[in-house]
C-alpha cells in the first residue's frame, strides 16, 4: 500500500486531480509517519527522556519556521506599509496642488470680472463681446468643475489609503504580538532541552552501552532507507527543466553547508569499531543548508540519534540525507531544486555542537560524499 502511495505522489498523473494528490500525499505523511513512530519507539526511562528531548526539538524547529515566516511577513509588511504611506503623501501633494490651482482660478475670475454674470452680459453691446464673455464663463466654470471633480477622487483616494495605513499597522501590531509570543515558547523549550541534555550527559553510562546506542542509530536509519527503497522507485521523473541526472556530477555537486569538515566517511568513530557513514560539517546554528541536486522530499522528520533529518530522493536510486537540523524548511512530497534552502543547520539529536550530518546514498548503500561533492 505505501509503495503504490509513493509511487503515485512521485509518478503524478495530470488526468488526476489536485484534490486526489493532495489526498493521497497525506496518506503518505501519516504512513510515513507511523515509521518514524515505531523507528523511535520508547525503551525504558532513559528512552523517555529522550522522547521529550524529541519533542521539544521537533518543537523548537516548528516554532523557529514559523518565526521565519513571521518575521517575512512582516518584512513584507513593513515595505508595504511604507509603500502606503508614500503613496498618501504623493495624494496629500497633488491635493494641495489641486486646491492652490483651485484658488488661483476663483481669485482670477474675481480680479477679470468683478461684476455678476447677467450683468455683464447686459453691458456688452457687440455680439462678438458677448460670445467671449459666455465662452470665458464657460471655460471657468467647467476648470472649477474639473478641479472640484479632481479634489473629490483624491479625497476618495487619499480616505482608501489611510484605511489600508492602519489596516496594515494593526495587522503588523498583531504580527510583532505574535513573534513575541513564539520568541517566549522557544526560550521555553529551549531551556528545557538544556535541562534535559544536561541530565543525559551526566547519567553513568557504560563504553558498551554507548556503542549499543549508536548501533541501535544506525540501526534506525538502516531501516528507514531499507524501507524508502521499496517505496520509491527505482527512477523518479523529474519536473521539466534541468535533465542532468544526479550520476553525470560526481566530482562537481555543492557541499550541502559552509563550515569545517570535523568526520569524513570511513573515519573511525572512536567507539567500538563504528566508522563515519558520510560527513560532519561543523557550523553556526541556523545557517541555510541547501539542496545539492534537485530532487524530491521522502523524509521530513525526527529520528533518533540523527535529530530532525530531511532525505531527498533524487532518482535513479540516490538520495542524499540532511541530519541534525534546528528546523525543516520543506516536508514529505516537496520538490527542490538544486541550491534550495531546505533546513537550518543545528545540533539536534545528540551531537554536541552544531552541524550537519550530510550523507550520500546509492541504491540504499553509503558513499563517499567528497567524491561526489568539491569542498568549498
Amino acid at each position: 500500500m505505501l509503495c503504490c502511495l509513493l509511487f503515485a505522489v512521485l509518478h503524478p498523473v495530470h488526468a488526476i486531480d489536485s484534490a486526489q494528490e493532495e489526498a493521497r500525499l497525506q496518506k503518505l505523511r501519516t504512513r510515513i509517519g507511523a515509521l518514524q513512530e515505531i523507528l523511535n519507539e520508547t525503551r525504558g526511562q532513559r528512552d523517555a527522556v529522550r522522547d521529550e528531548v524529541r519533542d521539544l526539538e521537533r518543537r523548537i524547529g516548528g516554532l523557529l519556521q514559523s518565526t521565519r515566516q513571521t518575521e517575512a511577513r512582516q518584512r513584507r509588511n513593513e515595505r508595504k506599509l511604507q509603500d502606503l504611506r508614500a503613496q498618501a503623501a504623493r495624494e496629500r501633494g497633488s491635493l494641495e496642488t489641486q486646491r492652490q490651482q483651485l484658488v488661483h482660478q476663483i481669485r482670477a475670475a474675481y480680479v477679470m470680472g468683478r461684476q455678476e454674470y447677467p450683468k455683464m452680459l447686459l453691458n456688452q453691446e457687440n455680439p462678438a463681446g458677448v460670445a467671449r464673455v459666455l465662452t470665458y464663463y464657460q471655460y471657468i466654470n467647467r476648470a472649477r468643475a474639473e478641479r472640484i471633480t479632481d479634489i473629490q477622487a483624491n479625497l476618495s483616494r487619499l480616505e482608501v489609503l489611510e484605511r489600508q495605513i492602519r489596516e496594515q499597522s494593526q495587522e503588523l501590531e498583531t504580527l510583532r504580538a505574535t513573534q513575541q509570543e513564539q520568541k517566549t515558547a522557544l526560550e521555553i523549550s529551549r531551556t528545557r532541552r538544556g535541562e534535559l541534555l544536561a541530565s543525559l550527559s551526566h547519567e553513568v553510562r557504560g563504553h558498551s552501552q554507548e556503542i549499543e546506542r549508536l548501533h541501535a542509530d544506525e540501526k534506525r536509519l538502516e531501516q528507514l532507507i531499507e524501507e524508502l527503497k521499496t517505496v520509491v522507485p527505482e527512477t523518479t521523473p523529474l519536473p521539466p527543466g534541468n535533465e542532468k541526472h544526479f550520476a553525470r556530477l560526481r566530482g562537481r555537486l555543492p557541499l550541502p553547508a559552509h563550515g569545517r569538515i570535523i568526520a569524513r566517511y570511513g573515519a573511525q568513530k572512536n567507539v567500538g569499531n563504528l566508522k563515519w557513514r558520510g560527513l560532519f560539517i561543523a557550523g553556526h546554528e541556523g545557517q541555510n543548508v541547501i539542496a545539492v541536486f534537485r530532487g524530491r522530499v521522502v523524509f521530513a522528520d525526527w529520528l533518533r540519534g540523527f535529530g530532525l533529518l530531511l532525505i531527498l530522493d533524487h532518482g535513479d536510486g540516490y538520495m542524499t540525507l540532511y541530519g541534525h537540523n534546528q528546523s525543516l524548511h520543506r516536508g514529505v512530497g516537496d520538490w527542490v531544486e538544486a541550491g534550495d534552502t531546505i533546513a537550518s543547520l543545528g545540533n539536534t539529536g545528540d551531537v554536541a555542537q552544531p552541524g550537519l550530518y550530510f550523507e550520500i546514498r546509492q541504491n540504499g548503500d553509503p558513499r563517499d560524499p567528497l567524491i561526489w561533492c568539491k569542498a568549498r
